[in-house]
């Protein structure tokens, strides 16, 4: 069943924005789209009316609240410019714009029909009518009856045998919409005539099949209401409200909501939604003028250092922010501070150019992910000399509280620290001018499923409450898009969110394939991604990486410490689902603390994953003894990266075989695989297959293998997207050579587009980012 959708149209564009949510926090089902304001300014636009009753229509018709009179006129002229059908589908009325929209939201997400939706909307003026009684004739001076109270003749004595019972309305907020709205249901299937008094006021009585009438009581938490009824039903009737009292005055079936926050605002995307909204532009560049010196400037400085420690720490323990908390202490940034302060240079200075020395030392650094790295040091010099300039730190999350509507933010550098500030529900989406898709403030953002484009320089450009619209599947920015542009873009969107609302609803169900199942798994990085994982129907983890999990810790984690982090992965998936654990995966663009490994001209091409833990074998014991703790009461799986000839599997297996005798030869052991991501293992994957029990591919490296092309160089990326045809080739003709399961987990199986290929090709499962779980699952369903 569809819903009917309601349009808020006001010359304010906060205005229409705040009596959405005021709405959609009565009635949290409801499709409400705000419709408010032109070009930044007071008015109203008939195209941005037309574009926002296509988005509000799910088939069930739109019902439109207008504020003052030339709303009514944009609102025909949009009537014009959409759909004859939808048109013909869609009612404005002359209710009161916040009254009428709360009433209308509370009806159109319970399903009422289109003429009901209106017809509450256009009753929602009783609650204040009865609240504050008004005489029109005697504000005009020449006496008469009160509006509100106007009945009309006097109908005489009722003479009908009312049955009255008691009850006490337990919800904090009282007969509000949504209690109110239940009575209504629970008392409509009755032959009876219900009505309701406050006893607490002696307000009433109003009729029960009235919403609007209700609330207009006024009942407050735990107030006593006083219900009649009489006609052939009236026991029923009554019996029908005291068990609605009994369920806490909730509709029965309806669960009680966990949160107050409208239902809008609660669900998280994936990040690859089409966002369409307002632009907020935050500008966060420190003042470029040096402030007055204060007298100690080491003094200033190590005030300025614990400022923004404890600015960063109050954001949460993400690990971006822990490492970028870590570089506060690190000896070569700080040392360059603390040495030019000595040398007498002024403390904004100092970290200027500390800034500007280290930022240049990671520009030099051999990947373009490293290089990226630079941008967590610029912005934490940035933090310093706004605090050491007495300036409050952070903000954004106060800028977007005060914009009053949810914006696309836009600014020139999404840090780490501004992410984080960023409630998922408060925006729309994010376009920065500097950066990538890469960065950590991406990263955090991205993580919590707001769409992000970054290193796009139009932002710069960018005027605050132009409409601005993101399409970061294809990186795509349009300002000021035209209403062809948002026509399709919107057109596009609604079909996106059918069809994410669809995949989620199957999340849990298996995905088939010509009768077998392609089993469709969760990449877990950070041990939230394996309950985002399960909440999203994950059949488990096919690549947990540990390096990642590990990054931010300054020591190497003992045996106990990482079967911890496991069983809690494990716990969060669910214990008999499949849990694959990747070894230290080490090197080039991903390097931890506590494995010490020097510097290499071409690090892709270097000592790392297995080739590197032959200079640490006691890490990867203690590593495989965790692995097998956890597998004696979990379904837990090993493999190794970056393998490239047999000498490295037998060294591994004989590093595996002592960490099971030092764990005591416990019955129960992992499956034992390995990683294919170099051609060579490819070529000989025959061989590996008498000595590994299963096979997964990374596409991210065996990609910039085959197309020789470091895949943290953006200017190569056009090379490396090439090669896949080729890359889908080569695992088609792996999984023939195989009596052993292949899966992915690269990016490459969290690609709607390539995915029926790589099932097509045989493979046995495919491992994506959590929040994608539902969609990989609906892709491999639609495969013809």
């Amino acid at each position: 069943m569809t819903n009917v959708g309601l349009v808020a149209v006001s010359h304010s564009a906060p205005l229409a924005a705040a009596a959405r949510d005021l709405a959609l926090d009565m009635g949290r089902d409801a499709t409400i789209v705000a419709a408010g304001g032109v070009d930044g300014g007071f008015g109203t636009s008939a195209e941005l009316i037309s574009a926002a009753i296509e988005e509000a229509d799910a088939g069930a018709g739109v019902v439109v609240l207008v504020d003052l009179g030339s709303a009514v006129m944009s609102t025909e002229m949009a009537l014009e410019f959409i759909d004859p059908d939808l048109a013909e589908r869609t009612t404005v009325v002359p209710a009161p714009l916040v009254e009428g929209l709360v009433v209308a939201a509370v009806a159109a997400g319970a399903g009422a029909s289109r003429e009901d939706v209106a017809r509450e909307a256009m009753g929602a003026l009783a609650a204040k009518q009865s609240d504050i009684p008004y005489d029109l004739d005697d504000a005009a001076g020449a006496g008469g009856t009160a509006a509100g109270n106007a009945a009309g003749a006097d109908p005489g004595p009722d003479t009908r045998e009312w049955i009255s019972r008691t009850y006490t309305v337990d919800d904090p907020a009282g007969l509000h919409a949504r209690p109110a709205g239940a009575l209504v249901a629970a008392v409509a299937p009755f032959d009876a005539e219900v009505r309701v008094s406050y006893a607490g006021t002696g307000r009433g009585p109003v009729v029960a099949r009235s919403m609007t009438s209700l609330i207009s009581l006024g009942v407050v938490g735990g107030g006593e209401i006083l219900v009649q009824a009489t006609g052939p039903e009236a026991e029923a009737a009554l019996d029908a409200v005291g068990q609605l009292a009994e369920r806490g005055w909730l509709a029965d079936g309806e669960v009680k909501p966990e949160t107050t926050i409208p239902a809008h605002k609660r669900q998280t995307g994936s990040g690859l939604e089409i966002a369409v909204g307002p632009a907020l532009v935050w500008h966060a560049d420190p003042r470029p003028e040096v402030c007055k010196e204060p007298k100690n400037q080491a003094e200033a400085y190590a005030e300025a250092r614990e400022a923004v420690r404890t600015y960063l720490s109050s954001l949460g323990d993400d690990p971006i922010l822990t490492l970028q908390i870590g570089l506060l202490d690190d000896p070569v940034y700080t040392g360059r501070i603390t040495s030019a302060i000595a040398a007498g240079k002024p403390t904004q200075i100092a970290i200027q150019r500390a800034t500007t020395d280290t930022v240049a030392d990671y520009l030099e650094l051999p990947t373009e992910y490293l290089r990226e790295r630079s941008e967590d040091i610029k912005a934490l010099g940035d933090l310093l000399i706004q605090a050491l300039q007495g300036r409050p730190l952070g903000g954004l999350a106060a800028a977007i509280a005060d914009f009053g509507r949810d914006p696309v933010v836009v600014l020139d550098s999404l840090t780490p620290a501004l992410a984080s500030e960023i409630d998922p529900g408060s925006v729309i989406g994010i376009l920065a001018a500097t950066g990538s898709s890469t960065g950590h403030g991406a990263l955090i953002a991205s993580a919590k499923g707001i769409p992000v484009i970054a290193g796009k320089e139009i932002a710069r450009d960018v005027k605050q409450g132009q409409e601005i619209a993101l399409e970061p599947r294809s990186g795509m920015v349009y300002v000021d898009p035209t209403r062809a542009q948002l026509h399709e873009l919107l057109r596009a969107s609604k079909e996106q969110a059918r069809l994410a609302k669809t995949a989620r609803e199957h999340a849990h169900e298996p995905a088939l394939y010509d009768g077998r199942q392609i089993y469709v798994r969760a990449n877990v990085a950070v041990a939230s991604d394996a309950e985002l994982g399960a909440n999203n129907g994950a059949d488990g983890s096919g690549l947990v990486r540990t390096e990642v999990l590990f990054a931010d810790w300054k020591h190497l984690p003992t045996v106990e410490e990482q079967a911890e982090v496991f069983t809690q992965i494990a716990e969060a998936l669910g214990k008999d689902q499949p849990i694959t654990i990747r070894t230290w995966d080490v090197g080039a663009d991903k390097p931890v603390p506590f494995f010490d490994a020097p510097a290499e001209d071409n690090p892709f091409l270097g000592v790392r994953g297995i080739r590197l833990m032959r200079r640490f074998p006691d890490a990867l014991i203690d590593q495989f003894r965790a692995v097998i703790r956890v597998a004696q009461c979990a379904n837990i799986k090993v493999m190794i990266p970056m393998v490239t000839n047999l000498s490295e599997v037998a060294w591994a297996r004989k590093m595996f075989n002592a960490a099971v005798e030092a764990e005591g030869r416990p019955d129960e052991l992992p499956e034992f695989g390995m990683m294919l991501e170099t051609p060579a293992a490819l070529l000989n994957v025959a061989a590996f297959d008498e000595v590994v029990d299963f096979f997964s591919v990374g596409t991210n490296d065996l990609i910039q293998y085959v197309a020789a092309a470091d895949r943290g160089n953006s200017s190569l990326s056009r090379v490396a997207d090439e090669v896949i045809p080729l890359v889908v080739d080569l695992i088609a003709d792996t999984v023939r050579k195989l009596a052993s399961p292949l899966g992915i987990c690269g990016d490459l199986a969290s690609s709607e587009e390539h995915v029926p290929q790589l099932v097509r090709a045989g493979v046995a499962s495919l491992s994506v980012r959590p929040a994608l779980v539902p969609q990989i699952k609906a892709a491999i369903r639609a495969i013809e």
